[in-house]
């Protein structure tokens, strides 16, 4: 496949919070100097030249389906789509919305000739920012590295899945005790995980960060990273 001759870089989503953290890394405010918001699409003059960035935007399929066709329309070089980590549970489980349309959204900008697809974990400056227990992780900085200089290498120079696995300590011997519980009613309900929302609650309320399809799609990538 023939690389595009890039001569600008494009960031849509340009009030979102990873956009503010990258900016303030060495040459990206410098090299990414044309950012827009998604209402700003339908108005903003693209060229043949340009790779577009696509950071978070709706959790619903409609939207992202329309913004991709925007972008197709538009001819421009290249299309980034940022996804999630969590999209790894859609093809077993679908009663959590966000990784449904990510995925959706996901297998749409990779179906685009010019599409890519950027796959990032829980997005942090530190890892210190982290829940406790197993976790598939991206880095600001790390992040910033790839988009300065971007590398395909999985689904024939598709996609990329920009995270590592980082295990962080539990607070204390109960949220341990509550991890490990967990764990053990998502093995037992492996096709709906929704029921447990009574417990994501009681868990939310405690302080606790790591339920839910986050819970589910860190084991996952966990098993997949080190199988």
């Amino acid at each position: 496949m023939s690389t595009p001759d890039i001569a600008r870089e494009v960031i849509l989503g340009r009030s979102a919070k990873i956009w503010q953290a990258l900016a303030k890394r060495p040459g990206m405010a410098a090299r990414f100097a044309c950012a827009i918001s998604h209402t700003e699409l339908p108005l903003f003059t693209f060229t043949k030249h340009d790779r577009v960035w696509v950071l978070a935007y709706s959790r619903q399929p409609q939207d992202n389906s329309r913004m991709l066709q925007q972008l197709q329309a538009a001819g421009v070089a290249e299309i980034v789509y940022i996804t999630s980590s969590s999209t790894i549970i859609a093809p077993r489980v679908h009663c959590y919305e966000y990784p449904r349309a990510k995925k959706q959204a996901e297998d749409e900008a990779a179906a685009l000739p010019q599409g890519k697809v950027l796959t990032l974990g829980l997005v942090v400056e530190t890892p210190d920012e982290l829940p406790a227990g197993i976790n598939a992780v991206t880095t600001i900085d790390a992040m910033a590295a790839f988009m300065l200089s971007p590398r395909w290498t999985a689904d024939g120079g598709k996609r990329t899945h920009l995270l590592r696995i980082v295990q962080r300590p539990f607070g204390n011997v109960l949220e341990r005790g509550l991890y490990a519980l967990y764990g053990a009613l998502m093995r037992v309900v492996p096709r709906q995980p929704c029921l447990l929302r009574p417990f994501d609650l009681m868990l939310r309320i405690m302080g606790m960060r790591w339920y839910g399809y986050t819970f589910l799609s860190n084991r996952l990538w966990a098993t997949s990273m080190t199988s």
